[in-house]
């Protein structure tokens, strides 16, 4: 706090008072409302609870009058007066019970209203069957009925109003208690507001006397500073003649860093673009690597689909031999269909005569079972020659395929190999661009920096030039200060020391 300005601690302690008076207002309000809340808690609930009760407990009373009058009504003008009344007091204490139910405040109060509210029917239906009976003019009998059970009605009405009038009692003393200790709370709170208010005020005093024994301290170290003031303006006038001299050989030291570096940035310039160029041709080969990798993997599955075919060739010849296994039993079959043939000419020349046409299909068989014999001798044959050719043209294709799949595998290896390194160039190439652009942008910014330093040399230049012009007039300001520095100790100590 020592080290904040007089008008700060003015503005602060002046805020603190200022906040302490609304503070201590709003609260004075909303304990005033408070107070009123409770007041009108009292008079909008509890006082006409209270008043609605002893108003049911009289009309009960007058009920209860009314009824007796009806049966000791000496004729029927007087009896029809007392039954009107009664009707018009029974309207009446329904009309209360409606009103009290908006005063309830809590659930016991509930509770009675409702024991309140059905004793209150079981009484006024009774009180119908009395009045009947006193019409009719039985006395006797509605007496014997008010005994036996309205009565007890009655006493236990009575009972819950005064039950219902005791809590409305018991709630208006509390709500007054409780405002009148709000009304004691808001008291001692704006006696110690009050007494807070004048601690702070007595504070603000201190402050101000401490403050200006300060400020006097201030104008003495004014005055000294003024003197001091006006020695280092004459020094720094020298000094900015000679910084002068030296930016603007530095000027000339920066213009010529300049153009070296723009030539530095020419050539990097050069080299990105061919490092981008390199890029895209190694892209492209890499990309026709790629297709002669894939043309290969198709030459190796069509070399592996050849050989598929090879084996089922084989299986031709398994085939062929199967065939020329069947064609030697059709050659056995046909060798002894002659010999059954044989014999059947032998057995039909000894039948004679009877034997005649059987001989003539033994020789048709015998003839059919050559020339099936023959047929199957030039089917063996044609089978033993393509066995041979398919065993040629097998030995033939497998060495052929061998040769090509060899082939084939060698050329997949040596594109496999073409891609790596071509995928190897294209990174060392994309590293070499990486880098170019890298130095590309530090030349840049070295550039950048440089005319940076250019711009700052020359305001640097031309700020010594009017550090020069200011060294001078801080001079006469200095002059100044020191006239400024007697009129404030004037202000504050009235008499110049």
């Amino acid at each position: 706090m020592n080290r904040k300005s007089l008008a700060y601690k003015l503005y602060t302690s002046v805020i603190i008072i200022l906040i302490i008076v609304l503070i201590s207002a709003i609260y004075t309000v909303l304990m005033i409302n408070k107070t009123q809340g409770y007041a009108a808690e009292t008079k909008s609930f509890w006082l006409p609870s209270i008043r609605i009760a002893h108003e049911y407990l009289d009309n009960l009373t007058l009920l209860r009058q009314s009824t007796l009058r009806i049966m000791i009504a000496q004729n029927e003008q007087n009896r029809k007066l007392f039954i009107d009344k009664w009707k018009k007091e029974s309207e009446h204490i329904e009309e209360l019970g409606k009103e009290y139910q908006e005063y309830i405040t809590s659930e016991k109060e509930r509770e009675s209203y409702a024991k309140l509210q059905e004793d209150w029917k079981k009484y006024k239906g009774l009180n119908l069957k009395i009045v009947d009976l006193g019409k009719q003019g039985k006395t006797k009998e509605a007496l014997t009925l008010i005994r036996e059970t309205t009565d007890e009605l009655i006493e236990r009405m009575e009972v819950t109003l005064n039950n219902l009038i005791e809590i409305n009692y018991k709630g208006a003393v509390q709500s007054t208690k409780l405002g009148a200790n709000l009304t004691s709370i808001t008291t001692l709170t704006m006696i110690a507001i009050i007494s807070a208010t004048a601690l702070i005020a007595l504070i603000i005093i201190i402050i101000i006397k401490t403050s200006m024994g300060s400020v006097s301290n201030a104008i003495e170290n004014l005055k000294i500073q003024s003197v001091s003031t006006n020695k280092i303006a004459v020094t720094l006038k020298k000094s900015s003649n000679s910084l002068s001299s030296s930016i603007t050989e530095q000027a000339a030291s920066i213009h010529e860093t300049s153009a070296a570096i723009n030539e530095i940035t020419s050539m990097v310039n050069r080299t990105t673009e061919n490092a981008t160029q390199s890029t895209i041709v190694a892209k492209a080969a890499s990309e026709k690597a790629e297709e002669g990798q894939a043309t290969m993997k198709r030459l190796v599955k069509a070399m592996d689909t050849i050989q598929e075919s090879n084996v089922q060739l084989q299986n031709i010849t398994g085939i062929i031999g199967q065939i020329h296994t069947k064609t030697a039993v059709i050659n056995d079959i046909v060798a002894k269909t002659e010999l059954l043939s044989l014999n059947a000419s032998i057995e039909s020349a000894r039948a004679g005569e009877y034997g005649k046409g059987f001989a003539v299909v033994a020789e048709e068989v015998g003839t059919l079972a050559k020339m099936s014999g023959q047929s199957a001798s030039e089917i063996q044959d044609l089978i033993n020659k393509s066995l041979e050719q398919v065993n040629q043209i097998l030995e033939v294709t497998k060495g052929r395929v061998a040769e090509g799949k060899k082939v084939t595998t060698e050329a997949k290896e040596s594109f496999l190999q073409i891609s790596d390194d071509i995928a190897n160039m294209t990174n060392v190439i994309h590293q070499i661009s990486d880098a170019t652009r890298e130095q590309e942008i530090g030349v840049r910014q070295i550039a950048t920096a440089m005319t940076q330093i250019d711009k700052a040399t020359q305001n640097s230049q031309a700020a010594s030039t009017g550090a020069a012009e200011s060294s001078t007039k801080l001079v006469e300001q200095s002059d100044s200060l020191d006239i400024t520095a007697k009129d404030i100790e004037l202000l504050v100590k009235g008499a110049v020391t």
